[in-house]
């Protein structure tokens, strides 16, 4: 029962984590909105696999499974700790209180009978006698006579330290009885406990039946040995007392067994090598004298058969392994259990204990959780190798030493745990890398492509509803991951991916399939316009401010939204009945081209629905893409300028420097066509330099032609342009290739982008304004700067965004913005540009407002570089109408 249920668990608590999409997410944002790494593994993750994977191994072995495998170590330490590989007895074994009279093949064929008489054993018990032996034992089965010399053995048998054996009839066997009129104090039972394998491993010494005790062999012949010694036998109820000596019972579940027999008082027996056991003489011997008499004095006595033919032989931990070796008498495995109790109680060499069984699971379990622990802490194929071959030799050792030190503890599950969960914890790892990202801990694009298949193939609830996918792209994040590293994108990430958790609905999905891309599957939408409705409310969570440090961001989310086809303007003839007519990458597909779409307005946080159309815009954008990069290598980049006029003298005072595409197909091409690709491709920065360049170039040629009147030219610098760390370098080149006047060029930048990261925004500044050069904030009031940082800035200008320009005047006007902004610029000591003046009133108010520069169409829209000579060498009147 216990492990249906942990089975049961394990798989719920897999199946579980296999379908949410939140399976062991980052940390929670603290108050600075800080969060864990992300990993492909977490450390609890790591610890709750191996604790499952152990304790499903414990509920196995507690049916048994690994006792072979926990007895086959058993018998290895054994062996290890004796330092033999037999248990063969040695005439040489001086210190032993044991000694054996072997009746060997040689013996019986000398006797020409088996069994033995009466007689023979009449003599060679009143032979040993009058070597004053301790005790001696009789192990061999004397129930019926064996005439001649029954009456002489019986007279034998009569002496108060000779002990006989009898077979207790257990599990259906016979009973052999001793021999007749032997008390019962000097008879003991045979105490062989053979394991399921056929080993010994186990000494049966004591039972009870009511009011019946019951002797092992061995133990009786322990007990007359020790009461000579004046140490008495004691049974209690969970041990056998040999004077000082507990010798503790086991149970069934004793290191490492789980199905044996442990009625009785059973004790696990700790053998001894063959030459410390007992001395050994043949019957020949002792019948005919040939040996020394000190020999048996005061021993234990232990007569018995050794003749392979009688096949009186067992398996031992010695020879378990090894069929072709001899397998052990019984008289000597009967030496191998008096030699442990006397040993024990005389020696006090310690018994072969093992730990509650609390305390062995608690052990595999451990070893479990460190493999687990090892594959999460190394990724490297060889220190992984390493440290599991380091955790075995770990294992192995301290199990050996504590066998060493009598106590046997499980090997084989532990063994087992350690490997499994390291396994398993390298199998899950596997399996969030390919299914899961390792950053935010979110599911990666393949299972977002089998969820959204999945949502795609279930049948509608609703006749109308449908499966939308929203797509979120983090505006600029390339350049936010150049501007202030990996780590800051990668807490913005996890970051977003937190925020998302937060504000979905419970039955959404959540996904990160690129570096700057998350992805919201939405199932059963009955109206586009719910989608639209999330759409919205996750941007507006993910703009919330992040905190860098000292530095506050402020992010933005381009949006794509695309529905399954009972919403879309499309149809798919080549679908499986059921669906809902397109497959998992064609939605995924329009979802990203309606975002590519959003990021083409050129507006941050915008949101797009997938139309059918957008996919031609969507080659067309490609195929520009692909001609942009050689545009420069062709000079088919051209630069236009815009007149920026003095409102007080109406006279030209400078231009802006706009570029433009001159495509050999398509015609000439805006800059809001192409910069976008630009910014993406990472090739706005060798245009940027060409129109630096070239716009110097012009502007020095103009200075030379128009020295009485000279312009300025304002250049706009990208934030990639600014993010370059020799920018400032490469303009002071330049400067100095053309020979222009510094003061001429002014240099003109957006608030995203000097805000983006205001303390080095200010040290670049600094440098810049070193070289002496004008800098203007362009589109002011459409950005995110705080007033708290502007007054930091070294700027000379302040452009209006010509959104403000163009509202002058109208219902819900925005006067009193322009006003407040070019207060603002004045006290602050800038002058105040606005740009997108379209009227002569908008002139007038500007003028009014004293705004010292302006503008617009209602002047002149951008003209080549020869119509801006022409303007300069014969200047209209700008107070009319558009030059």
């Amino acid at each position: 029962m216990l492990s249906t249920w942990v089975t049961a668990v394990f798989f719920k608590f897999l199946k579980s984590r296999l379908q949410t999409s939140q399976l062991f997410s980052a940390q929670k944002s603290t108050g600075t909105g800080r969060l864990g790494s992300g990993q492909s593994c977490s450390l609890p993750s790591a610890i709750a696999i191996s604790s499952v994977v152990s304790v499903l191994l414990l509920c196995l072995a507690y049916l048994g499974t690994f006792q072979a495998m926990e007895v086959g170590v058993f018998d290895l330490l054994t062996r290890m700790s004796t330092g033999r590989f037999g248990p063969n007895t040695s005439t040489q074994a001086n210190d032993s209180p044991v000694v054996i009279v072997a009746i060997t093949e040689a013996d019986i064929k000398a006797q020409q009978q088996w069994p033995l008489s009466d007689q023979v054993f009449a003599q060679l018990l009143d032979q040993l006698q009058t070597y004053s032996p301790s005790v001696v034992g009789l192990d061999i089965y004397r129930d019926v006579p064996h005439e001649p010399g029954s009456a002489a053995l019986a007279q034998q048998l009569g002496y108060e330290n000779v002990v006989t054996i009898k077979k207790l009839g257990l599990q259906g066997d016979l009973e052999v009885l001793p021999p007749p009129n032997v008390p019962e104090q000097r008879v003991g039972f045979n105490d062989f406990v053979i394991d399921p394998d056929g080993v010994i491993r186990r000494n049966f010494m004591f039972a009870a039946l009511g009011n019946q005790r019951f002797y092992s062999f061995s133990l009786r012949l322990s007990e007359q040995f020790l009461a000579q010694k004046g140490i008495a036998i004691t049974p209690e109820r969970d041990a056998i007392v040999l004077g000082d000596t507990r010798f503790e019972r086991i149970t069934a579940h004793a290191g490492g067994y789980q199905t044996i027999d442990a009625e009785g008082y059973q004790i696990l027996m700790r053998y001894f090598a063959s030459g410390d056991l007992a001395r050994v003489l043949t019957l020949s011997q002792v019948l005919s004298g040939d040996f020394d008499p000190e020999w048996i004095r005061e021993k234990i006595v232990l007569i018995g058969t050794t003749a392979p033919s009688e096949k009186d032989l067992f398996y031992t931990p010695f020879n378990a392994a090894k069929e072709q070796v001899v397998m052990a008498p019984g008289v000597v495995i009967h030496a191998q259990l008096i030699r442990q109790m006397l040993s024990a109680v005389l020696d006090q060499r310690l018994l072969l204990r093992v730990w509650p069984q609390a305390g062995e699971w608690a052990w595999a379990w451990a070893w479990g959780v460190t493999g687990g622990l090892i594959i999460w802490r190394f990724t490297h194929p060889r220190s992984v190798l390493i440290a599991l071959t380091a955790g075995f030799a770990a294992l192995w050792i301290i199990t050996g030493a504590l066998f060493v030190a009598a106590v046997w503890i499980p090997f084989a599950l532990p063994t087992i745990a350690f490997g499994l969960s390291g396994i398993s914890v390298i199998s899950y790892k596997e399996f969030r890398r390919t299914f899961y990202d390792a950053i935010t801990g979110l599911p990666n694009r393949t299972l977002l492509m089998q969820n959204l298949e999945k949502l795609l193939n279930q049948p509608s609830r609703l006749p109308s509803s449908t499966v939308a996918v929203i797509l979120l792209d983090i505006d600029k994040f390339k350049a936010f991951n150049e501007s202030f590293g990996l780590q800051a994108g990668e807490h913005l990430l996890r970051l977003t991916a937190e925020r998302l958790r937060q504000s979905l609905p419970p039955e959404a999905k959540l996904a990160h399939i690129t570096g700057d891309e998350f992805v919201v599957l939405m199932g059963a939408i009955a109206r586009p316009e719910d989608a639209v409705g999330w759409a919205k409310v996750l941007s507006q969570k993910l703009s919330e401010p992040v905190e860098l440090g000292s530095q506050k961001m402020f992010p933005t989310v381009s949006t794509g939204i695309a529905y399954s086809a009972s919403h879309a303007a499309v149809s798919y003839s080549d679908n499986p009945p059921g669906r809902r007519g397109i497959s998992a990458e064609d939605l995924l597909r329009n979802a990203q081209t309606a975002v590519s779409r959003a990021k083409e307005r050129g507006r941050r946080g915008h949101c797009e629905v997938f139309a059918t159309d957008m996919r031609a815009q969507m080659s067309y954008r490609v195929g520009l893409e692909a001609d942009l990069r050689s545009a420069l290598e062709r000079k088919e980049l051209v630069l236009y300028y815009q007149p920026m006029i003095c409102l007080r003298t109406m006279t030209l005072s400078g231009f802006e420097a706009l570029v433009r595409w001159q495509h050999p197909q398509k015609g000439l091409i805006l800059p809001g066509q192409f910069i976008s690709i630009a910014e993406d491709t990472g090739l706005i920065i060798p245009i940027g330099q060409w129109v630096l360049e070239t716009a110097c170039i012009q502007l020095q040629r103009w200075h030379g032609l128009f020295a009485q009147q000279a312009p300025f030219v304002s250049v706009n610098l990208s934030g990639r342009q600014f993010a370059q760390p020799d920018l400032v370098e490469y303009i002071a080149h330049i400067l100095a290739k053309t020979g222009l006047k510094h003061s001429a060029l002014k240099l003109e930048l957006t608030e995203s982008v000097v805000m983006d990261k205001v303390e080095e925004s200010i040290k670049v500044l600094l440098r810049l304004k070193a070289l002496r050069l004008k800098i203007g904030i362009d589109d002011f009031g459409t950005g995110y700067s705080s007033l708290s940082y502007l007054h930091r800035f070294p700027i000379d200008t302040l452009k209006i965004d010509r959104s403000f320009v163009v509202g002058m005047g109208s219902p819900g006007s925005t006067d009193e913005l322009v006003k407040t902004i070019v207060a603002l610029g004045h006290n602050l000591g800038m002058d105040v540009v606005a740009e997108g003046i379209e009227t002569a009133a908008q002139s007038q108010r500007l003028t009014d407002l004293r705004c010292e520069y302006g503008q617009g169409y209602f002047f002149s829209r951008p003209v080549p570089a020869l119509a801006a000579e022409a303007l300069l060498a014969d200047e209209p009147d700008w107070g009319e109408s558009e030059g």
